[in-house]
C-alpha cells in the first residue's frame, strides 16, 4: 500500500460517518410479575440481541450500584441512567463525540461552594 493510499484510508476513517449500533431499551418486569410477563420480556431481549441491538434494561438496583453488563445486556438502575447511556451511543449533531456530549457542552451554570451558616 502506497503512502497516498494509507493517507486516504486515514482520512476516510476520520471523515466518513461511523455506523451506529441500534439501541433497544426495556424495563425488567417486577419480581412478582406473572410468568407470561417474564417470558415476553425474555423474548424481547433475545430478539434484540439477535438483531444486533445494544440492549439496555432498566432494572431495580441499589442507588449505589453502577450500570453493569451481563451476557450482552446492560442493566441500569434508573431510566435517567438508561437515557444517558443511550444518548452516549447516538451521533453528535455538533461534532462532539456523541449526543450526550452535545447536551453536556450546552449546559451552562455556576458552581457554588458550600458556605457555613452562622446561627445567631
Amino acid at each position: 500500500m502506497s503512502a497516498l493510499e494509507r493517507r486516504l484510508a486515514r482520512l476516510e476513517d476520520v471523515l466518513l460517518p461511523k455506523p451506529w449500533q441500534p439501541v433497544c431499551m426495556l424495563s425488567e418486569p417486577a419480581s412478582d410479575a406473572l410468568t407470561e410477563e417474564w417470558a415476553d420480556y425474555q423474548r424481547q431481549v433475545e430478539a434484540a440481541k439477535a438483531r444486533g441491538d445494544f440492549v439496555i434494561v432498566v432494572a431495580p438496583m441499589k442507588p449505589t450500584d453502577r450500570p453493569r453488563t451481563e451476557k450482552g445486556v446492560t442493566y441500569c438502575g434508573t431510566e435517567l441512567d438508561a437515557l444517558a447511556l443511550n444518548a452516549s451511543m447516538l451521533p453528535s449533531r455538533r461534532g462532539n463525540e456523541s449526543l450526550l456530549g452535545d447536551v453536556m457542552k450546552s449546559l451552562s451554570g455556576n458552581v457554588l461552594s458550600p458556605v457555613a451558616c452562622n446561627k445567631a
